[in-house]
């Protein structure tokens, strides 16, 4: 259904919709405009000024055409919904006019609730509003009630309420609405994503608010959230769409969906907001999400600038060898144009709004390129041309990322460890040619031949430009730590050493006070510092996440890095 044109609801003629339809973000919702013979009623106005203004456009000329009361309702008073209410004097033509908000969302309004109206993490700052009609509150639903709230001049918003329970101890809280020459409004309690959620169904179409978006990452755990109350209010927008009636249904972000399509979302949130442990989503969270989506974007462009410009040395290689189809298998495992443009994206973003950039945009755009990352990196076939640790580190950095927006801490495997023996495997994996030499001579037929040569050609002889040196202490006490980050972390260090023209490299273990300090150093004559300002943020973290903690960079002639593992627990 197309935006911001009108279009019947069921066969009245009398009962139209506008939708505002936008793409998903956090600055503004869906806004919608329902036009009955006894009422303008306009659903959620959103948060940005062009919308409201286009959406008072329309509504202003509806009034002209036929006068009637203007009643905005909220799904709920996120500020991205809500914002423009602000903007009081947008309705002062209208002599009729209301704001009908569920009873805890009213309450919060009337606060100026920086928390429950998620202002704090908007950017956005919400004064206390007096909404005129409290819906669905606590003395409404002790017993079915029917109300008539005067407008002036004669006009009234008529509702009456209802309870049915609908089996599994679930109830259906509702309010009917009058519109007018028979037509109504159901406004079903659905809380969970926030306390004063509300789904609303206007004929055949219904209106879901931010129902599919509450169990999303970045979102479940947000002040207000409850894994109960999601749950429940699933299971009543399936047991309202099962009844039948219902052709369409509009989300508060992105493009209207079918009710079967709705259907399968809602059973696959369900058990997936079932799975969801106990999460927090506050300015705390959402600073230091923004602070890993920073560092982990960084190393992600790095690590994929690496497979990606491999992979055209390859193609490039198969194709001036004519092998042109072998070339594109190769071209075909990570899509460069499409990589380009989500860094691009990425860069652009952070540069355009600079400083005012908010936390919890930067988190959620963070999310959508790791997202498609994932989907354009093909790893089954990249896994014969890299290093299994280069593929590990890219493959644990979408993990973490994703973890990490969930609103958990990305997993740790910390048991007690020989760290020289852990850090001679990372020597070794540093060290060994991730390719047979002799696949290439030996190889029995064409396809083994070119997956041979691809492999050859792929690889960057790092080592061969260095010599690395283990110096660890004799019967070293065993540490807490997660073996194989360490591993992969070290081989990283290894790496960006020998990239930085270290001509040997030192790794060397100390026993000190009860743990144990590694120490890594780069020498020779023109070492570079590999541990630049921008990427010591990601190294430290990685330094944690492998159990440890880091004691001090040493700069100058001989970069060095310095951290240290505590000792097994007495």
């Amino acid at each position: 259904m197309e935006s911001e044109i009108f279009h019947k609801i069921g066969e009245a003629e009398r009962l139209e919709l506008y939708p505002y339809i936008r793409k998903i973000d956090m600055m503004s919702s869906n806004s919608y405009i329902i036009s009955s013979s006894g009422q303008i009623g306009l659903i959620d106005p959103g948060g940005l000024d062009s919308q409201m203004d286009r959406l008072m456009e329309v509504i202003r000329r509806l009034h002209d055409e036929r006068p009637r009361p203007v009643v905005v309702y909220l799904t709920h008073v996120h500020a991205d919904h809500s914002f423009e209410l602000c903007r009081s004097s947008i309705f002062k033509d209208f002599d009729q006019v209301a704001l009908a908000v569920q009873a805890e969302g009213a309450r919060s309004l009337e606060r100026g609730d920086p928390k429950m109206t998620l202002s704090h993490l908007l950017g956005k700052e919400i004064p206390p509003i007096s909404p005129e009609v409290k819906l669905l509150s606590f003395g409404d639903l002790t017993k079915p009630v029917r109300r008539r709230l005067d407008l002036g001049q004669g006009a009234a918003l008529e509702y009456e309420t209802s309870s049915l329970g609908i089996g599994g101890g679930v109830v259906l809280k509702s309010q009917r609405v009058d519109l007018g020459g028979g037509d109504a409004l159901e406004i079903y309690r659905t809380p969970g994503h926030s306390p004063d959620s509300v789904c609303i169904r206007a004929g055949d179409v219904l209106f879901l608010g931010d129902l599919l978006l509450a169990s999303n990452p970045g979102v479940a755990g947000m002040p207000g959230w409850s894994r109960e109350d999601q749950m429940e209010s699933i299971r009543r927008i399936l047991w309202v769409l099962e009844r039948g009636g219902v052709r369409l249904c509009y989300p508060g972000h992105g493009r209207p969906l079918d009710v079967e399509t709705t259907r399968r979302t809602l059973l696959q949130l369900l058990q997936y907001t079932e799975s969801l442990g106990q999460v927090l989503i506050d300015e705390v969270w959402a600073r230091e999400a923004a602070g890993n989506s920073t560092i982990i974007i960084q190393e992600l462009e790095r690590l994929f600038t690496i497979i990606g410009g491999r992979l055209v040395l390859i193609t490039s290689v198969l194709e001036d060898l004519e092998e042109g189809e072998a070339a594109g298998d190769a071209e075909a495992l990570l899509d460069i144009a499409a990589l380009d443009a989500l860094f691009f994206r990425w860069h652009d973003k952070c540069r355009r709004e600079e400083k005012e950039i908010l936390d919890i945009a930067l988190v959620h755009e963070a999310g959508r390129i790791v997202g498609k990352l994932d989907e354009i990196f093909e790893r089954d076939g990249a896994s014969e041309l890299f290093e299994d640790h280069l593929l590990r580190r890219a493959e644990r950095l979408l993990n973490d990322y994703m973890v990490t927006y969930r609103g958990f801490r990305p997993p740790q495997c910390l048991r007690t460890g020989d760290l020289n023996s852990i850090l001679r495997g990372s020597i070794d994996g540093f060290l060994k040619k991730p390719y047979d030499e002799g696949a290439i001579l030996e190889a029995e037929t064409e396809e083994d031949y070119l997956r041979a040569l691809a492999a050859r050609i792929s690889y960057v002889n790092l080592p061969e430009r260095v010599a690395v040196a283990f110096e660890g202490s004799e019967e070293l006490s065993p540490a807490i730590v997660d073996g194989e980050r360490l591993t992969d972390l070290a081989i990283d260090l290894l790496e960006r050493l020998a990239a930085a023209r270290a001509g040997e490299i030192v790794v060397e273990t100390l026993e000190v006070g009860g743990g144990v300090t590694v120490r890594i150093t780069g020498r020779g004559p023109a070492v570079l510092d590999p541990f630049r300002h921008d990427e010591r943020r990601y190294l430290e973290r990685s330094i944690a996440l492998s159990g440890g903690s880091l004691v001090g960079w040493g700069e100058g002639p001989d970069p060095m890095i310095v951290f240290r593992f505590e000792g097994e627990l007495s």
